[in-house]
């Protein structure tokens, strides 16, 4: 898993398309009145949230449910653009997996 930060969504969804895993940082929401009160309230506090970006379905569903995500939502479905969302303990996570990945 390799970290991508702010505007570099076109990176991230060009490093799952070639095989990883992307998780991408960021403090957008599209609409407030209709996200999870999680990101919302991250984005408020000025907090991350995120987008984990990957090709392979079941390496997503795999990776998400090891980090903790109790309702899987995988938008854009088998688009090159196909992620999980992820906020608070899920998206800790997912960064201190993505750190030491970095490091070894």
């Amino acid at each position: 898993m390799k970290i991508f930060r702010g505007r570099e969504m076109d990176l991230a969804i060009a490093h799952a398309a070639a095989g990883g895993q992307a998780l991408h940082l960021h403090r957008v929401i599209a609409n407030r009145a209709t996200a999870p009160r999680c990101f919302v309230a991250a984005v408020d506090r000025g907090e991350d949230i995120a987008h984990l970006f990957d090709q392979d379905g079941e390496r997503l569903r795999d990776t998400v449910t090891r980090l903790g995500v109790n309702v899987i939502v995988v938008e854009y479905e088998k688009t090159p653009r196909q992620h999980v969302d992820l906020c608070a303990g899920p998206l800790r996570k997912a960064i201190e997996e993505a750190e030491a990945a970095c490091d070894s």
